[in-house]
């Protein structure tokens, strides 16, 4: 079996193809608005790449280390199998205080800032010919200074920007005080400062908290990852190394702040031991003389050991005695020291109570009072985290009070039983004399305060060698680096961004007024809404130049053609009756008759047109010194008298002529004068006289007239024109066609521009062969007819 290819045809993949070419060529057809807006973006982009301020991000690693491990080196291996117990929470929040970038600022006097202005705009820099200086303490400015300062041959004109104070200053370094004029300036080290003469600079002095505390949102503190105690501290500048300085001042900073941190509860011991020498000296020196005064009055001198195994027991009970009670006294000082305190101040660390509890309550407290003193600095007293840490510090001191209390009742009853069981190796001692328990009474107590006094001496040279070998908590893994690629602005990321927006911006303001246009410009829009309704013809613009009358003719010859294809075929050998009609007004049907009537003619047909529309006449315009009150067809169907042959009229063309019937002298009431018998009996007079009988109608939308007469049309030829009749117009045209008011109806879409972005590009060449070709116009001569 033979299969023809074209049953392979996808008519649905056609169509789609169809209109997405379509809808590319509305659009291509603005080709130079989508070039305008992509090299208007682009200069934008460019000039801004051009004058925008490169940021880089400078970063900087250090690792956080306990106590231990920043002074002792250890060899547990448990450690790397375990979560660091470092609160890294608390190191960020460290990191990140104003206190902290309250000093780096200090150290690097951030809060002062320069602009060299270029012809252009102003830009920072970091390395300006000269240094400002605020003559009052830095900390007293409370609001900004902003100065204008040009490098003149002889020294600075200085412009205080906020309060219009001009300013001459003789020679490159401000010695002398002006007044109303806070600053002094000198050359910057190592600067030229001739080199800048003519050159203009803004300086600002900013405040040093508001300057701290724009530093401290500057940085960006993290983890490197969720277990790793390494932190990674970056900062984004324009200036790569001010921000590695800024960076490694502020490690430097914190560094030194936990040394200070350490250092303070070391001299805290030292100074709470150098107090306790104070008594413990007197103590001794009392038991001292009473011991001399005892042996003297007694006569007493040395005194030989005889106990044997009985005195061995006796001095461990004594020993266990005596260490009870040094802990009752460690206990009783620890409680006095803390009592004594009008303030939240730190406590001797370690003394020798032999409690962990404690020792570790007092660890705390330190702790939170380090906290207290730090935060007091730059918080109010009505900072909830203040009075968090007070409650915290009062808890604490509360609870080293009652463990002490309860400590010194727990040896108190130990010493009870202790005692007691002295008391029982005592009487193995009967035959003591009581001088010799004395005197042993009074060395016990001699003894207890020199172990006392050497424990405190120890303690105290420990805190001397951790104040004079206090290292950081922190290791640093990398000093402040630069990255070589810029943080932004991403070149090549906002060049597309501005590529794309030179392509959406007009694409998007096209596709709105497309979508607001309600207009019909094609046969693809008038098929896309009625399409079983075939177009005749797209006739193109009439313009004043031969071959577009060439084309025009060309195209109504083939509206003649396409006519007679849809025109039914009768027997009876009568001319044919084609109605013109339209929607609106304007839309071009008196033009299509009248030419429709001259490309039959060209046929060598006989052909009339009469004109229908009673109220507004248009006909009369296409022949010479007529009005439009010329005697016609509304005559003829008024007066019964008169021939409606004696009222026509010629197209005045010897090669081509048509015969013209118009509309008449208006009537009162067209509609009356069409529905007279009268007009049925002309109808077919004319059919039989004539082979073609065009009748031009009023609009449809308007009148009811050609709805009227519409049963006298074999043929109607519904007239659309580009650009005037709207979308809408169409619906009710085709519903006219479905409710079989009109029939056999064909659309002629008129005054298609196919020079312009509407026609698509169906330009079926009307003039192919005819007449020399179309002069080329470029695309802004063709926007400018529009």
């Amino acid at each position: 079996m033979h299969t023809d290819k074209n049953e392979y045809f996808d008519p649905i993949e056609d169509e789609n193809s169809v209109q997405l070419k379509q809808m590319l060529s509305k659009y291509l057809g603005y080709w130079p608005w989508f070039l305008i807006t992509i090299i208007i973006a682009l200069f934008a982009v460019f000039t801004y790449l051009r004058y925008a301020d490169v940021v880089y991000k400078s970063e900087a690693k250090v690792k956080l280390l306990l106590d231990k491990e920043s002074s002792n080196f250890t060899l547990d291996v448990t450690k790397l199998f375990n979560k660091s117990n470092i609160n890294l929470e608390n190191e960020i929040a460290l990191f990140k205080s104003v206190h902290l970038s309250e000093q780096v600022v200090k150290n690097l006097k951030l809060n002062v800032e320069y602009y060299y202005n270029s012809t252009v705009r102003s830009k920072q820099i970091y390395n300006a010919p000269f240094v400002v200086s605020y003559d009052n303490n830095i900390t007293n400015l409370k609001d900004a200074l902003q100065y204008t300062i040009k490098v003149t041959p002889t020294g600075y004109n200085i412009l205080d920007v906020l309060s219009g104070q001009k300013f001459e200053i003789t020679g490159y370094t401000s010695n002398q005080k002006i007044a109303h004029l806070p600053i002094s300036i000198k050359p910057a080290l190592g600067a030229n400062i001739t080199k800048n003469i003519d050159k203009s600079y803004n300086v600002v002095l900013k405040p040093l908290n508001k300057t701290a505390l724009e530093l401290s949102n500057a940085f960006e503190v993290d983890a490197e990852g969720k277990d790793s105690d390494i932190l990674s501290i970056s900062l984004e500048g324009t200036n790569g190394p001010q921000s590695e300085a800024i960076i490694n001042n502020l490690i430097h900073v914190f560094e030194a702040d936990g040394i200070t941190d350490k250092q303070e509860v070391s001299r805290r011991t030292i100074n709470f031991v150098d107090d306790r020498f104070v008594y413990l000296r007197k103590e001794l020196d009392s038991i001292e003389s009473s011991k001399k005064e005892y042996k003297r009055s007694n006569n007493l001198s040395f005194i030989q050991e005889d106990a044997g195994s009985s005195i061995l027991q006796k001095t461990a009970k004594e020993q266990a005695s005596f260490d009870i009670e040094s802990q009752l006294l460690l206990a009783d000082l620890l409680r006095k020291s803390i009592e004594s305190q009008k303030a939240f101040e730190l406590l001797p660390a370690d003394i020798g109570i032999q409690n962990p509890t404690i020792n570790q309550l007092v660890a705390d407290y330190n702790t939170a009072v380090l906290s207290y003193q730090k935060l007091q600095t730059s918080a109010g007293t009505n900072n909830p985290s203040l009075q968090l840490l007070v409650s915290t510090l009062v808890s604490l001191k509360s609870n080293i009070i009652n463990s002490v209390k309860g400590f010194k009742q727990q040896l108190q009853t130990t010493l009870v039983q202790s005692e007691s069981a002295q008391k029982a190796a005592d009487g193995s001692f009967a035959s003591i004399p009581e001088k010799e328990k004395v005197l042993r009474s009074i060395e016990r107590q001699q003894n207890l305060k020199e172990s006392l006094y050497l424990l405190l001496l120890q303690k105290r040279e420990e805190a001397s060698i951790n104040l004079a070998v206090t290292v950081a908590n922190t290791k640093i893994i990398d000093y402040a680096i630069t990255d070589i690629y810029p943080v932004s602005p991403q070149r090549s990321k906002i060049v597309l961004i501005a590529l794309f927006l030179g392509m959406v911006f007009p694409f998007t303001i096209l596709f709105v007024i497309f979508k607001l246009d309600n207009k019909i410009y094609s046969a693809a829009d008038v098929e896309n809404i009625a399409a079983n309704i075939p177009v005749l013809v797209e006739l193109p613009t009439l313009k004043e130049d031969k071959d577009s009358q060439v084309q025009n003719t060309e195209a109504f010859r083939t509206l003649a053609n396409n006519t007679n294809f849809i025109t039914p075929y009768t027997e009876d050998k009568k001319g044919s009756v084609i109605f013109v009609t339209s929607s609106i007004k304007g839309e071009g049907k008196t033009f299509v008759s009248y030419n429709l009537a001259t490309a039959y003619s060209q046929l060598d047909k006989k052909v009339i047109i009469i004109g229908v529309d009673f109220r507004n006449p248009q006909l009369h315009r296409n022949l010479e010194d007529v009005s439009k009150d010329s005697h016609g067809l509304s005559n003829y169907l008024h007066d019964n008298t008169i021939q409606w042959k004696d009222l026509l009229r010629s197209n005045g063309e010897g090669e081509f002529p048509f015969d013209l019937l118009l509309p008449g002298i208006i009537p009162p009431n067209p509609t009356l004068l069409l529905s007279n018998p009268r007009f049925a009996t002309f109808i077919e007079e004319v059919k039989a006289a004539y082979d073609i009988v065009i009748f031009d109608t009023p609009p449809t939308l308007l009148v009811s007239d050609t709805l009227m007469i519409s049963k006298y049309a074999e043929t109607t030829l519904f007239v659309l024109r580009s650009g005037v009749t709207e979308k809408t117009l169409i619906s009710y045209s085709k519903k006219l066609f479905k409710d079989k008011k009109i029939i056999n109806m064909g659309y002629v879409l008129n005054d298609i521009d196919f020079s312009s972005s509407y026609g698509y590009g169906y330009n079926y060449g009307y003039g192919y062969g005819y007449g020399r070709e179309t002069e080329k116009k470029s695309w802004f001569q063709k926007w400018k007819k529009k």
